[in-house]
């Protein structure tokens, strides 16, 4: 994978490598408690030094196999409205979906249209055989996102992850290569 991050057409949207000069507004949209609370790996207070490191670290990452992050952008405004990734296992030709949307940004439906252009990427162009998501169970929004994107329950893991001092409990979806041919196949 020595070649350039993919652009990922959407609707409404561009899903893009994010560029150097967008790190002050990356840090701005993550460093909001609410997105820390509820994502695994967003440290808290998100600083301008965090957003250039994952900025830097974003080529490497996926030239190494490892994991595809990209931009969530609105097509129309350029507007950088959060970030869809794909945590990669190539040798088991599997993926692991994470997304986040700037508090601005939700209950617009762009989590759920990254998303899905993210899953079309990951079976059709990169010949993934499972992609999996995971949220907190006190992330409904998070579920509904993974549902509405085709993936299925397949359980929780209770008491998983250490967060803030709690632990807390992760639901645990999947969504198959077979499965996903078929639901494009009827719609």
């Amino acid at each position: 994978m020595s070649h350039p991050l993919p652009t990922i057409r959407t609707l409404r949207l561009l899903l893009a490598a994010l560029q150097p000069e967008q790190a002050l507004t990356l840090s701005r949209l993550a460093d909001e408690p609410t997105i820390a609370a509820m994502t695994s790996a967003l440290p808290s207070p998100y600083t301008l030094e965090h957003a250039r490191a994952f900025i830097a670290q974003t080529h490497d990452q996926y030239t190494a196999g490892q994991m595809l992050s990209l931009g969530v952008h609105i097509q129309e405004t350029g507007e950088l409205t959060g970030i869809v990734s794909l945590r990669l296992s190539m040798p088991h030709r599997s993926g692991h979906l994470g997304y986040w949307t700037g508090t601005h940004y939700q209950n617009q439906g762009y989590a759920c249209e990254a998303a899905q252009g993210l899953l079309r990427h990951g079976f059709t162009d990169m010949n993934l055989n499972r992609i999996a998501g995971q949220c907190f169970s006190d992330n409904p929004a998070s579920a509904r996102v993974l549902e509405k994107c085709g993936l299925s329950y397949e359980g929780c893991t209770r008491e998983a992850f250490l967060k803030n001092g709690v632990f807390k409990n992760m639901l645990l979806f999947g969504l198959l290569r077979s499965e996903y041919a078929s639901s494009e196949a009827t719609s």
